[in-house]
């Protein structure tokens, strides 16, 4: 079976910089498993790393989609798959790194993804009524896909409440070395704050700006589901004050569902804390 690393932790908990640090000593390529950061058009909202901190590492989905472009969870799957392969063949290890932990389990548990089986009790369910109804069982998921992803949001519905099609169970497409990245609560959302501070001065509004200037309707592409980006568009079409305590909040429960999704869906294979010497001794096993 086919070895990948893959790193999860809630948004602000360093997985991109281990990521970096793990593919710099490993031999290592990453590939992006953030649901947003695959768009080029945005950046800054979404903490996309920048070729510095790349430190010549290589990165795959990293800004290479135009958020005008089809981009879902099945697409994703084929592009990694092939990914993963040319990797390998070049004798480097994949390195998944990112917080969309759907993507992650679509990929490692290789749901099938190709037709979305009969579900009579959708079948007369506007969009928007199955949307509320993913949204009530996980928001993350929801907002991920959008309102108008009918098939997919069935899916998701499906594999919710156990009836899952898409999922194999206890049968793992690739051999997955999985590390949680842990940072203490508090410690955690003293970060998110500040990370959204940094990002609204270093133009996030701005960048937000350019896109509504050249297109009134952009806030109806999935890409505007990342989180503030609606938010601060609505400040700029209003002409008011961005709420920047509602959008530190509604990152801060994100990364609480992140952390929900880790626990009651991964057996980790390390936990990191700054241990890296430790993480370091495990990877070099795993690979060997």
């Amino acid at each position: 079976m086919k070895k990948i690393i893959a790193i999860v932790g809630p948004t602000g908990s360093g997985k991109t910089a281990l990521g970096v640090k793990i593919a710099k000593e490993f031999n290592g390529e990453i590939i992006n498993i953030d649901a947003f950061q695959v768009y080029k058009e945005i950046s800054i909202g979404t903490n996309k790393i920048n070729k510095n901190e790349m430190n010549g590492i290589k990165f795959h989905l990293n800004g290479e989609v135009s958020i005008y472009d089809s981009w879902d969870i099945k697409i994703f799957q084929d592009r990694t798959n092939e990914i993963i392969d040319s990797i390998i063949s070049k004798k480097k290890l994949p390195i998944l790194v990112g917080g969309s932990n759907l993507y992650l389990d679509a990929l490692i548990y290789n749901y099938d993804l190709s037709a979305a089986p009969r579900d009579d009790k959708f079948e007369n369910l506007s969009n928007e009524q199955i949307y509320k109804l993913l949204l009530k069982q996980n928001q993350e998921v929801a907002l991920k896909l959008g309102v108008n992803n009918r098939r997919r949001n069935i899916r998701a519905l499906q594999i919710i409440n156990n009836k899952e099609p898409f999922r194999q169970k206890n049968k793992l497409h690739y051999d997955c070395f999985l590390i949680t990245c842990f940072i203490e609560r508090q410690k955690l959302y003293d970060k998110i704050n500040t990370n959204v501070d940094l990002m609204i001065k270093n133009g996030w509004k701005n960048e937000i700006e350019t896109l509504y200037q050249r297109d009134k309707n952009i806030d109806a592409l999935n890409a505007f589901k990342a989180i503030g980006y609606s938010d601060i568009l609505n400040s700029i079409v209003t002409n008011k004050n961005i709420d920047i305590e509602k959008i530190k909040q509604k990152t801060r429960q994100y990364a609480k569902r992140q952390l929900s999704w880790i626990r009651h869906h991964y057996h980790t294979s390390f936990i990191f804390n700054d241990n890296y010497h430790a993480l370091e001794q495990n990877i070099a096993d795993f690979i060997k």
